[in-house]
């Protein structure tokens, strides 16, 4: 008996929509209380780029995946748990108490990656390796310099 296994393009294709759909849904969900204050210089299409980076930064699990038969399904999974992620970074803000400084914004950039990046090398391959780990350290980084550090 054949499986129903979903075609690559199709995986392709939910991949690249929802990561778009993540991206512009937050950037509107944080354009839409800064617009009426007088303090801040914030456009819509600048907040979009910023979660353009930051959400095809996900994409970064294809790296150790690119000879591998199932990179198609672990992109795909890592981009539909991507809000487990953003519970997991919003439950350590809290348990945190809103404390300020650069490892904290590492640390909930790291929260935001590992979730999706663990659930989804534990759900196709079976197992649990160091690659998620190091994964989310390596988006935990970028994430922090493309957002705090001045270009």
């Amino acid at each position: 008996m054949k499986e129903n296994v979903s075609p690559p393009r199709l995986k392709w294709g939910i991949s690249l929509i929802m990561t778009l759909v993540y991206a512009f849904g937050a950037a509107w969900f944080y354009y839409l209380p800064s617009r009426g204050e007088p303090e801040l210089d914030v456009t819509f299409w600048g907040l979009l780029s910023h979660f353009l980076l930051l959400s095809f930064l996900f994409w970064i699990i294809l790296i150790p995946e690119l000879k591998s038969d199932k990179r198609e399904d672990v992109l795909l999974m890592t981009i539909l748990t991507v809000p487990a992620g953003l519970g997991a970074a919003l439950l350590l803000s809290f348990a945190l108490g809103g404390r300020e400084s650069w490892y904290v914004e590492v640390l909930y950039y790291f929260a935001l990656s590992l979730v999706p990046f663990v659930l989804s090398h534990r759900a196709v391959r079976g197992r649990l390796s160091p690659t998620p780990f190091v994964l989310a350290a390596v988006y935990a980084v970028l994430a922090y310099a493309w957002g705090y550090v001045s270009w």
